[in-house]
C-alpha cells in the first residue's frame, strides 16, 4: 500500500510576513521534538544499561524509571515525518524498508504482511546454505544500541551470520539498524517486558505488563515496532513474569504473527509458556538454548560455547544468547571464525524459527 504524504496547508499569498516566519517556526518545532526525544532517550538508556549489565536472570543491579507518557498526536505526527517511506530502501544491497511491508500509524511505521503474503521474516532475512547437513547454530547478541563503543565493536568485528538484538530506546536506532543491515546481519528489536521483581528491576519505558489490558500492551508493543524498520522480529528484554502468563503473552504473540514477525524467547526463564502460546496462535518462534555470558570471563564464555556446540551436535541445531559485553564480542568473533572448520553452520535466527505444532513450518 502506498504511503501518502502528510497534508500541507496551502500558503496565504496575502501575508508575506507570516511566510517569512515559517522557517523559524519549523526550526523551533524541530528543536522541540529533538529535545523531547533526547531527554526521553537519556532516561531510557540509563535504565536499560543497568539492566543489561546485571544478572541475565532478572536480578540486580536494578533501577526504577518513571513511565513516560506517549507523545501527543501532534508530536507524533511531527516526529514520524522522517519515517514515511515512499520507496524501497536498501543499504549495501540489503533491504531495510519496503513500502509494501510498512503501515503508517500515529506512532510511526509498523510492519505488516504484504498483499502478496510476504513477511518481514522473508524480506529482511539473511540467506544461508539450506542444503548443508552440518549442525546449525544461531547466535543472538542482545543489548546493542545502548553502549556506542560496544555497538561499534560488534559491527566492526562480528560475522554477519550473528543476529543483532537492539534495545528500542536509542534516538539513533534506525541508523544502528541500517549499519547492521549494511553489514548483512539480521536484526531483532527488544521488547521490554515485566520481570519477576518489577519494579525493582525495570526494563524501561512502555514495558509490557501482566496487569495491563491487551489493548494497552498492544499499544506499548506498537511503540517498539514503530522505532525502526528492517528487522525480522522481536525478542524479550527481561520479561520472566510476563512470559510465564499465557493470558499476557498470547495476545502479544498473536500480534507479532499478524505483522509477519518472529518472536525470539531468550530461554532465560524456565517458566516461559511462549511455546504453548505460539502453538495456539500459529506464531513464529525460536527459543534460546544456552546463555553464553552469565559469567563474563573468556574461559567461562568458551565453556558455554562448547556446551552450545554439544547441543547442536545432539539435536541438529542450537541457539546461543549473549549480551553486548566487550569480552563476549571478542570471544564470539574468534569462535565464529573457526566454527565451520569444526563442522558447524552458523545461521541467522530466522533459519531456526518455526511455528510450533505446524508440520514443516520452519522459516528457513
Amino acid at each position: 500500500m502506498a504511503v501518502e504524504d502528510p497534508p500541507v496547508p496551502a500558503p496565504d499569498s496575502s501575508d508575506d510576513a507570516e511566510r517569512s516566519n515559517a522557517p523559524r517556526r519549523r526550526i523551533f518545532t524541530r528543536a522541540l521534538v529533538n529535545a523531547y526525544a533526547a531527554s526521553f532517550a537519556l532516561l531510557a538508556i540509563g535504565a536499560v544499561a543497568l539492566n543489561f549489565l546485571g544478572d541475565p536472570a532478572d536480578a540486580s543491579p536494578s533501577v526504577t524509571v518513571r513511565m513516560l507518557p506517549f507523545p501527543t498526536e501532534a508530536e507524533a505526527a511531527t516526529m514520524r515525518v522522517r519515517n514515511v517511506f515512499r520507496d524501497v530502501r536498501e543499504v549495501q544491497g540489503n533491504l531495510v524498508a519496503d513500502p509494501a511491508l510498512v503501515e503508517d500509524s500515529p506512532q510511526g511505521p509498523l510492519p505488516k504482511i504484504g498483499p502478496d503474503g510476504r513477511t518481514a521474516i522473508k524480506a529482511y532475512g539473511r540467506s544461508f546454505d539450506k542444503s548443508s547437513k552440518r549442525p546449525k547454530i544461531a547466535v543472538v547478541l542482545r543489548g546493542l544500541g545502548v553502549g556506542e563503543d560496544e555497538t561499534e565493536q560488534a559491527l566492526s568485528q562480528l560475522s554477519p551470520d550473528i543476529t543483532f538484538g537492539f534495545a528500542p530506546f536509542s534516538p539513533d536506532l534506525q541508523d544502528d539498524v541500517d549499519k547492521a543491515r549494511s553489514a548483512g546481519h539480521e536484526v531483532l528489536l527488544e521488547v521490554p517486558m515485566e520481570p519477576f521483581d518489577f519494579p525493582d528491576s525495570d526494563p524501561g519505558p512502555h514495558a509490557l505488563l501482566v496487569a495491563a489490558s491487551p489493548d494497552e500492551n498492544a499499544k506499548r508493543l506498537e511503540w517498539v515496532l514503530s522505532r525502526a524498520t528492517g528487522y525480522v522480529g522481536v525478542m524479550n528484554l527481561l520479561g520472566g513474569r510476563f512470559m510465564g502468563e499465557e493470558s499476557a503473552i498470547e495476545p502479544m504473540l498473536s500480534l507479532t504473527a499478524k505483522r509477519g514477525l518472529l518472536f525470539f524467547d531468550d530461554g532465560a526463564s524456565s517458566s516461559s509458556v511462549a511455546i504453548t502460546s505460539a502453538r495456539h496462535v500459529k506464531a513464529w518462534l525460536a527459543t534460546g538454548t544456552v546463555t553464553l555470558d552469565a559469567e563474563q570471563t573468556p574461559a567461562a564464555i568458551d565453556t558455554k560455547l562448547a556446551e552450545l556446540e554439544n547441543a547442536a551436535r545432539e539435536d541438529g541445531f542450537a541457539i546461543g544468547v549473549a549480551s553486548a559485553y566487550p569480552v563476549s564480542i571478542a570471544r564470539l568473533n574468534e569462535w565464529a571464525a573457526n566454527a565451520q572448520a569444526r563442522g558447524f553452520e552458523i545461521v541467522p535466527i530466522s533459519g531456526l524459527a518455526s511455528q510450533p505444532g505446524q508440520q514443516n513450518a520452519r522459516a528457513e
